[in-house]
């Protein structure tokens, strides 16, 4: 009976822990947890391709019966956070994204409050 190895189960754990760390390290720091994914994700291309490349290497190596079958729901997870960050990326290298920042950096509201309203209520 051959084994089944599954591929895409390691690169979604190892990327889901990667997002959580960019995520806990941009509450603590000055750092965009945004920017910083940004600038990470073709890790996670490397990541999929490295496992797919052990598994064949593996299963070249051990001459089993070892039947690879794509993690379909891991493939759809990862790819789902590629195509969030591409279009995070097309909106920072267009500028729209550093648009979208200033306008809610900037947002103010003043409020002229008479100073009998203040205290009588």
């Amino acid at each position: 009976m051959p084994k089944i190895k599954r591929v895409g189960t390691i690169s979604m754990a190892l990327v889901l822990i990667g997002f959580g760390l960019v995520l806990f390290i941009g509450q603590f720091s000055q750092i965009s947890a945004v920017e910083l994914s940004i600038k990470l994700w073709p890790g996670i291309l490397m990541l999929l391709g490295g496992e797919l490349l052990y598994c064949g290497y593996r299963r070249q190596k051990d001459k089993d019966d070892i039947v690879i079958k794509y993690d379909v729901f891991s493939v759809f997870i990862v790819t789902s956070i590629l195509i969030v960050n591409i279009g995070l990326y097309g909106l920072m290298e267009t500028g729209i994204l550093d648009y979208i920042k200033l306008r809610v950096k900037d947002e103010t509201y003043q409020y002229e409050i008479r100073m009998e309203e203040m205290y009588n209520q």
